[in-house]
């Protein structure tokens, strides 16, 4: 069945059309709210409730292609995700000042995917959400302030320290400190 009808059928409450749409984008959804969820068991509840909260705000969407649609769908379930973590995360941030420092991820580029993973997955939760927000999801230090209720020098504080941990790890693992 085609996207947009599936859509429009789910707008007026199909549940077979919302099975399709849940079906269809659950394991790439999940993957996302696996990244900021301390487990899967809360990565998978953070998703099942994005989802009730994408089929109640899909008639306010308007459909204009999937890689839209597919942006709108991530964003809910990275807000959700998140703000299910928040209280924890919040007793995880300690308010620090830093100057802003600008940052080149050249060396995450040249790096094999797998082993970065697996280094970013080794940094403490507070560092790793806001690495993953700023780097992977792409949000700016005043978004993700305002996401997880922290302030934007926090968040730098946050991403410097995750920046340094990971050289650290690279140069006592691989023999480089990357930039």
């Amino acid at each position: 069945m085609q996207l947009e009808k599936v859509i429009h059928k789910v707008k007026r409450g199909d549940r077979r059309a919302q099975k399709l749409l849940f079906d269809k984008y659950v394991d790439r959804l999940f993957a996302v709210a696996r990244r900021y969820a301390v487990n899967d068991e809360l990565a998978e509840d953070a998703l099942f409730q994005a989802f009730m909260k994408i089929y109640t705000k899909l008639p306010e969407f308007e459909y204009i292609n999937e890689p839209a649609l597919l942006g709108w769908l991530t964003r809910i379930v990275i807000n959700q995700t998140l703000m299910d973590r928040r209280k924890e995360l919040s007793t995880l941030y300690k308010v620090e000042t830093l100057d802003e420092e600008r940052h080149e991820s050249s060396w995450i580029e040249e790096m094999d995917d797998g082993a970065l993973i697996d280094l970013v997955n080794e940094l403490p939760d507070g560092y790793r959400t806001v690495f993953l927000m700023n780097v992977v999801d792409g949000y700016a230090h005043k978004e993700i302030a305002e996401l997880l209720g922290i302030s934007e020098s926090t968040s730098r504080s946050q991403f410097f320290k995750a920046r340094q941990f990971l050289q650290k790890k690279l140069a006592q693992d691989y023999g480089q400190a990357g930039t």
